[in-house]
């Protein structure tokens, strides 16, 4: 990988008077989305408690993010890596580029995830209402103006099963929570240099709620701060439910089954849970009326079930 990564926020940042507040290096991973990648990183330039870094990791787009963001030259530290690492890839190689710059806080977001201007300084308040030892607090989603709980979500460690926190915990000044996604989370330092980086294997889906759950059992709890919000800007026909099934659907169903199964006690029920999840999505998206879609929902389910990683599948790329 290459990369122009500057090294600028050792540990933490300078205050003229009163505490030393902590340093952020913000962290956005991109491919393909050359607008919305714009979108982004002037959001985090805007911010009104802006990072101290801004890092982004370039999965190997076609249009180089060096190229988009030749108007931010100075501002953005762009590391291109040699081919698609994948969203899982992408965000382990970022967190290690992060690292470097020694910050005391790494904040994740995708390239379509927008921060509003007080995101940032919401999210360091928020801070003082959390315990000593925090792993990861996250940003409110929303997506169309409309908050989306199901990136916050609790889980259960007897069965794997998942619930959104409920929209009115949202008032609240700062919720615990189980899982977080990547789109507006802020973790600690410490955490990864403890716990490790999220597992590349993955590839796409279900490494942030993996990388959540190994946090919570190092002792590293997350919390949701509803005041800081992030806008997603997932339009309604690229769910998984709206879209033809296929590649995504393949890594949802196999990492949300590794997941359960890992992470459960009762591993055979969260692998029921899975298998059923993995049937009704195939359903919704319409896999029975594409050519493979049932094989492909096989291999899915049989790689899951036995904890099987890595890249899709070369015999189904018709299908990716």
């Amino acid at each position: 990988m290459g990369g122009t990564a500057e090294k600028r926020p050792r540990g933490r940042a300078e205050s003229a008077g009163g505490p030393v507040k902590p340093s952020v290096a913000a962290v956005v991973v991109t491919h393909a989305r050359p607008a919305e990648l714009r979108v982004v990183v002037a959001a985090l330039i805007s911010q009104s408690r802006r990072p101290d870094a801004i890092v982004v990791f370039d999965n190997n787009s076609q249009l180089p993010a060096a190229e988009i963001l030749a108007d931010f030259a100075g501002q953005v530290s762009i590391v291109r890596s040699p081919k698609n690492l994948g969203g899982a890839g992408g965000f382990a190689a970022g967190l290690q580029e992060a690292l470097a710059l020694e910050a005391d806080w790494i904040w994740l977001m995708d390239d379509d995830a927008v921060p509003e201007p007080d995101s940032l300084r919401e999210l360091l308040a928020a801070l003082a209402l959390a315990p000593a030892q925090v792993g990861a607090l996250c940003c409110a989603v929303l997506e169309d103006g409309l908050l989306a709980p199901r990136h916050r979500r609790l889980f259960s460690r007897l069965s794997g099963f998942e619930k959104p926190i409920g929209l009115p915990r949202y008032q609240e000044a700062l919720v615990a929570i189980d899982t977080g996604s990547f789109v507006g989370f802020l973790v600690s330092s410490r955490a990864v240099r403890e716990v490790g980086l999220p597992e590349a294997e993955f590839f796409l889906a279900y490494d942030d709620t993996e990388y959540s759950l190994r946090l919570q059992a190092r002792g590293w709890p997350l919390f949701l701060a509803p005041r800081s919000r992030i806008n997603h800007l997932r339009t309604p026909g690229s769910r998984l439910r709206a879209s033809l099934f296929g590649g995504k659907h393949y890594f949802n169903i196999r990492n949300r089954l590794v997941v359960k199964r890992r992470h459960a006690r009762f591993s055979r029920l969260a692998a029921c849970d899975g298998v059923c999840y993995g049937f009704l999505l195939w359903l919704l998206s319409r896999g029975f009326s594409r050519p493979g879609g049932l094989r492909l929902l096989g291999r899915a389910l049989r790689d899951g079930l036995a904890g099987r990683l890595g890249a899709f599948p070369a015999e189904f790329r018709e299908l990716r």
